[in-house]
């Protein structure tokens, strides 16, 4: 009888853990999980449409701030006869008596010493706004005495593909709406999405 004891102890204590064999096996089995999902998720298009989200939040944040401007100054940074209002009527290319025709179309970034310090000093915009310069720099404006258009071109698949991403760049510096068999299209870069 001590004998079989014996002998079932050390069966019991030997099979506490697992063989080498077992422990290749799951992690083979993980490693196959885990390349599917990389492959399913496909991180750099995540990582594209992160981008395009900061950019498009920029974007609107820029537009909705020269309406906030518009409220209270009956006119747009560009429509006014002050420093900034002068210099950024030249960039912008609205100006007092353009009639709301864009003569131009800017990079954001561009603006950063004209346009945007009016509406810093304004308090419409905080004054880390003009920190993002990768992100302005993604951003095309252009203007008339009543109106701002901010737009970029997505780089993301999902954010191209976006019923809201049909706008070109057209003869006269302003975006206008592409025919619906050019924009959205998931491979095109030269279609825009805009905030008015």
């Amino acid at each position: 009888m001590k004998f079989f004891s014996a002998q079932f102890l050390r069966k019991t204590h030997s099979s506490k853990g697992f063989t080498l064999i077992e422990l290749l096996v799951v992690i083979g089995i993980l490693g196959i999980l885990a390349t599917a999902l990389v492959a399913t998720i496909d991180p750099f298009e995540q990582l594209k449409k992160a981008s395009d989200a900061n950019v498009k939040n920029t974007a609107v944040e820029f537009v909705d701030s020269n309406i906030r401007y518009y409220t209270t100054h009956n006119a747009l940074p560009w429509g006014m006869t002050d420093t900034y209002g002068a210099q950024c009527g030249t960039d912008v290319g609205g100006g007092q008596g353009s009639n709301n025709t864009p003569t131009s179309t800017v990079n954001l970034v561009s603006l950063t010493n004209s346009c945007l310090s009016e509406l810093i000093q304004d308090g419409e915009l905080k004054t880390a706004f003009t920190s993002a310069a990768g992100v302005l720099s993604s951003i095309l404006i252009t203007g008339g005495t009543n109106s701002v258009t901010a737009c970029f071109a997505p780089q993301s698949r999902a954010q191209k593909n976006d019923v809201n991403t049909k706008f070109k760049v057209s003869g006269n510096n302003s975006f206008t709406v592409a025919p619906s068999n050019q924009c959205p299209n998931a491979t095109a870069t030269d279609c825009y999405w805009c905030a008015q």
